[in-house]
Order: C-alpha cells, then structure tokens, then sequence
C-alpha cells in the first residue's frame, strides 16, 4: 500500500502503519474477527486490496502471484482492467440504489432483455435479479415450484449450487458444507456422470445407460412427482468435471417425460467461460431455467434467474432487496458486449484448447496426474496415486497447492476431493499460460520428490 491508502485507514480510525504489513500479523487479525468459512489461513496469506494488475495479484508483504483462480470465475476480465474502469468512470454519477423488485429502471429492463436473447430457447423468458449464485438457484427452485406445485427435485452427486437453504439442499460436494443442516425441500439425488470413475469392466456405453437407469430407477422408487432437474453442465466445485452430451440428453428427456423442468446451473460455467455464452449450449440442450452469477456482476454481487414466462404465478411470490442496481445493470451490460465484440466467446475456446494441450503434456511426465478435463477456460487436474487403481491423491493435491502458492507464487484453488480448477480470467495471454504450467510442474516435482 503507499501513503493515500494509509492515510485513508486513518480517516477511518485504523493506525496501521508499514510495520503491520505482514502475512503472520493479518491472518492473525482475520483469524480473531472472521468466522472461518472457506479460508485455508494455512496456505494463503492477506491479499493487499490496493494492488493488482491483470492476471496478477499481491499479498500485504508485496509478494507477487500469477493468479489461475480469476476470483474464483468472477474476473473475467482480471484486476483493473482499463476499458472497465473507463466505462465504470462514466457511470460514476448514475444512482447506485433503487429497489428494482419494487419499481422499474430502464438499465435493470435492458439487462434482462439482453440475458434472455443470449441464452439458449427461443421461448419467452422472464429474469429475476439476485445478489449471489446461490440465491439465483433458488429464484429458479421456487419458480418451478410455483410452476408445477411439486416439491421435489432432483441433484447429482458430486454437486454444488450453494450454502443457503434450498440451495443447500441440492449441493452435496462436501459433508463440512451440510453437517447438522436441515434439508429444505426434498431432493433425489443420482451419481454425477463421471467417465473417468466409471466402474472397472465397464463400457462407455454401459456406464452412461448405468446412470440414465439409476434416475430412472431412483424416480420410481423414491418419487416422480419432481418439479426439476438441476444440473450443472461443467460440474465446478465437484471436481471440474465434464458429462457426456449424450448422457446429459438422456436427462433432459427423462425430465420432461415425467413433466418437470431442466435448470441448468451456469453461475461458475456460464458467461462466456467455455467458449458458449452457457455451458450447456455444448450438450445441445435448451434448459427451461438458467441461474447465472459470479463473472456477470463484474466483481460486484449480482446473480440471475432466468426462466419461462410468467415464471411466478402472482405478484409477491419471490423478491430481494437489491435487484440489479442501475449502475450494476449497466456494467453487467457493458460486459456482455464488451465479450462479445472483442470476441471472448472465440478465444476462450482457443486458450482453453491451448491450455488442455500443455496440462495434457505435463500429465505425460507425471505419473500422479490421472486426468485432465475441461471446456474452454474451465479446467480440472485430477491427482490419483497411480493411474492403475485411480485412488484420490488428496494429501498430494494440498501439498501440491501449497506448494505452488508459497513457493512458486501460483495462486490456485482445489475443487472436489483431489482436484486442481483453473478458472484464469479471460485476459490471460499464451505466455502467462505457459508460465503457470512450468509453475505448477515445479511444484508437483518438489512434492513427489
């Protein structure tokens, strides 16, 4: 930080100085005043909020990373990126706050006229403004119950689509985010399709009629009265993995035979990031409701439900405070042409395919890579110990993190169990690709040495 930053502090009350501006002495503070949700303190130190160019981000101690994570799918176009704060500089003076469920603003309007042209489907749409992925979820939840008057629902297993009430009880990627939490509405729950962990002996074929007959199966023994299928069509924190197409037709099939709604839940793979405004326009299926987040705000908290008119049967069925503020409506706007016309969608595509070739070659020097899999700038490494038997590699995979983040300042995420995600920001170049792959071979090399 320099001087106009602490000076801020200090106007705020805060005697920080220079000499506060260590790892140990932040994560010391945070660890006294925040409730411990998702940080692993262990691993990564205090991030400097007043730096950070691009791809690239500090921490308080001036250490400077290659950041892989794009702010965990929310920075498409990375940190301070200058046509965005142009445009962001422009708007300075347009109102900040309206109640947008309660009364109409023309940004709120055009925003939501522009998501339902750019998502799969012809039919009419409606959309609903939210403040998270998790919230966007549950708009389109509560539409299809309101829709069909059926309660149940069906999720995959791994799956995640948030920590909050029904969102909650779709997820199922982890035990710590449900342990003691009630289950809010009632959901069945089928195995993910995951090509690399189908049963020994088993074919391809096999194996995706193995879990279009366990829906099937599990729908009439549990219940058919199902008011959606929610599926994500990149599976993001289950372990970055990747469906067949075909499986994921046979689903939608099964869902509208038994009368129910398809949700594709696009918060991490949507906007752009696979090469497809959404993820699911790979599996060539139209979704009836589409949840949208993270990179559509632009580093600031906006989600979307998208689905068919009217969605809600009457007024007051679903609201929120904050709704697509105007000024968030207009950036949101402003990135959506700005992927389009510099030609993201293209790109992404192209340095997703480039950065799956370079993983796929370090997969061939290390033993312990098992798998390699992704669409567009969405892309998994699977850590196993031997490629024979495929068990988990979990310990390696988070000293294989820790290792690339303290020692070769490369700042990345685990998903699933034994997963390493990329999801860089869209403006990462070839050459920092590069850079981050020679990064992440130092640190497996030092790690199964």
């Amino acid at each position: 930080m320099d001087e106009k930053h602490y000076q801020i502090l200090r106007e705020l009350g805060f005697d920080i100085t220079p000499k506060n501006m260590t790892n140990k002495y932040w994560v010391k503070r945070a660890t006294e005043a925040l409730a411990l949700t998702t940080q692993d303190r262990d691993v990564y130190g205090c991030l400097d909020h007043t730096r950070g160019d691009g791809v690239n981000i500090y921490d308080v101690e001036g250490t400077k990373y290659l950041d892989l994570t794009g702010g965990v799918a929310v920075r498409a176009f990375g940190l301070r990126y200058a046509p965005q704060l142009e445009f962001e500089g422009r708007i300075a003076d347009v109102i900040h706050e309206f109640p947008g469920m309660d009364f109409d603003a023309i940004p709120q309007t055009l925003l939501a006229e522009k998501l339902a042209s750019i998502t799969p489907g012809s039919h009419r749409k409606r959309v609903v403004f939210t403040t998270s992925g998790g919230r966007a979820v549950e708009g389109c939840m509560k539409s299809a119950i309101d829709l069909t008057n059926k309660r149940r629902f069906v999720s995959f297993r791994p799956a995640f689509h948030g920590r909050t009430g029904y969102a909650l009880s779709l997820t199922s990627s982890n035990f710590r985010h449900k342990n003691t939490f009630p289950q809010g509405v009632d959901v069945i729950r089928v195995p993910y399709p995951y090509m690399y962990r189908k049963p020994k002996g088993m074919t391809d074929d096999d194996y995706k009629n193995h879990i279009l007959e366990t829906l099937e199966y599990a729908l009439q023994v549990e219940g058919n009265d199902i008011a959606a299928v929610v599926m994500e069509p990149l599976s993001g924190e289950g372990g970055l993995i990747v469906p067949p197409s075909d499986v994921v037709q046979g689903v939608y099939k099964i869902a509208k035979d038994h009368g129910a709604f398809f949700h594709s839940d696009e918060v991490q793979a949507g906007m752009g990031r696979t090469g497809k405004w959404c993820a699911i326009e790979h599996h060539g299926v139209v979704p009836d409701y589409i949840s949208m987040a993270k990179a559509l705000g632009g580093g600031y908290p906006m989600g979307a439900s998208i689905g068919p008119a009217p969605m809600y049967s009457g007024p007051s069925r679903h609201s929120e405070t904050f709704s697509a503020e105007p000024k968030m409506a207009l950036l949101a706007l402003w990135i959506l042409k700005h992927i389009e016309e510099s030609g993201f969608l293209k790109s992404n595509a192209e340095k997703g395919a480039y950065m799956m070739k370079q993983l796929e070659e370090l997969m061939e020097k290390h033993e312990v890579i098992g798998d390699v899999r992704g669409l567009g700038l969405m892309i998994g490494v699977e850590f196993v110990t031997d490629r024979e038997n495929k068990r988990k590699a979990t310990t390696l995979r988070d000293r294989i993190i820790k290792n690339a983040v303290q020692k070769q300042k490369l700042w990345i995420l685990g998903a699933g169990q034994n997963v390493i995600r990329f999801t860089p920001s869209y403006i990462i170049t070839t050459d920092e690709i590069d850079e981050a792959i020679r990064r992440l071979d130092r640190a497996i090399s030092e790690e199964i040495h």
